[in-house]
């Protein structure tokens, strides 16, 4: 009984000793922007936080990260899911930032942002932005090219 007991203790710490894994609840975008922040434990770190949209939205975000000292955190992907949209490493080390150089256009829905990376022994921090703003309608565009054809038709008239 003692060695299953050992066993057990054992398979715990090994699982602890990995990746750690925060959920740091929901990002609220009804404002069209928000930030937030977190100081991951010392090693592999998976964070995720959580969002919904109403309506067709284009998404921006950047994440962003100093070294100071001994503290560095690094990330390894930032996805976007579902449909695993990854944002890239924008600027390297001694100031991380990561993003999407263009937005992507997201349906309305849940999404959730996975952030994975590693932190130094000294424990650094990072600090994001998230920004969506509203995808035009088509009838936008429309009224848009009809205002255009009203004012090329002004413009005929005046030059005749």
């Amino acid at each position: 009984m003692k060695l299953s007991n050992l066993c057990v203790a054992t398979a715990i710490a090994f699982a602890s000793a990995g990746a750690s894994a925060v959920n740091l609840g929901t990002l609220d975008l009804s404002s069209g922007s928000n930030n937030f922040g977190n100081t991951p434990i010392a090693g592999s770190f998976t964070d995720t936080i959580s969002f919904t949209l109403t309506t067709n939205s284009l998404f921006n975000a950047s994440f962003t990260s100093i070294v100071n000292g001994a503290q560095n955190v690094n990330f390894t992907s930032i996805v976007v899911t579902p449909g695993a949209f990854a944002l890239v490493q924008l600027l390297p080390d001694p100031v991380e930032v990561w993003g999407n150089p263009a937005a992507f256009n997201l349906a309305p829905g849940s999404y959730t942002i996975t952030m994975m990376g590693t932190n130094s022994a000294a424990i650094g921090s990072y600090g994001a932005n998230v920004a969506v703003s509203p995808v035009p309608e088509p009838e936008s565009f429309a009224m848009l090219l009809a205002g255009l054809g009203v004012v090329g038709l002004m413009l005929r008239r005046r030059q005749s």
